[in-house]
């Protein structure tokens, strides 16, 4: 008996050495809001720019904006 040929899934990761991530569900939803909060108002302290939290802290820039103005 022959093995089927591996899905497209296996040979992207593979590809990268990185395993599929369900694109759905941001990273950031599974921590408690209060804490993706003080991550942003932590960064927000450095200087950094809302688009680099945004990226850091697995939030959208415009979520970095609403926590500035608040």
């Amino acid at each position: 008996m022959t093995t089927p040929p591996p899905s497209r899934a296996a040979e992207r990761r593979r590809s990268t050495g990185k395993a599929h991530t369900d694109r759905r569900t941001p990273r950031s939803a599974h921590r408690p809001v209060a804490e993706r909060r003080a991550a942003v108002e932590a960064l927000l302290a450095e200087g950094l720019s809302d688009r680099e939290i945004a990226r850091r802290t697995g939030v959208s820039p415009s979520t970095v904006s609403a926590v500035r103005k608040g």
